[in-house]
């Protein structure tokens, strides 16, 4: 189960290989057409990039996400993570946590930043 603890990358960039399915996958179930990247795709990575992998605890709420784009996606799907989070308080006995995962393809070319603001479920690490 994902802790608290697990999410921060401590400054490093960790590489993260979603494959080259996801953008074409993204744009069908989205209907997304258009010539220009899908700027929604950046956060659906951006939550890949934090879970690693993991399952997230049960019971907690994503309050709020926003994005600043930067570049293009990455088609081959290499994109590279570096995640910040900190626990920013506490309500009803879940802990507010603050996460920022900035993204960049392969090359280092930055693509997105996206912020998540999540109640984390009370009892979970």
């Amino acid at each position: 189960m994902l802790r608290v603890a697990d999410l921060d990358t401590h400054g490093e960039w960790v590489p993260l290989d979603v494959g080259p399915a996801l953008l074409p996958a993204y744009c069908a179930v989205t209907g997304w057409s258009g010539d220009e990247t899908p700027a929604g795709l950046a956060s659906v990575v951006g939550r890949l990039a934090y879970t690693r992998g993991r399952p997230m605890p049960p019971g907690g709420v994503l309050r709020e996400i926003s994005q600043t784009t930067r570049g293009k996606v990455p088609a081959d799907g290499r994109w590279q993570a570096r995640i910040e989070s900190t626990v920013v308080g506490e309500r009803a006995g879940r802990r507010r946590v603050a996460i920022v995962t900035d993204l960049r393809d392969a090359d280092a070319t930055p693509v997105a930043s996206v912020q998540f603001l999540l109640d984390w479920p009370a009892g979970a690490e």
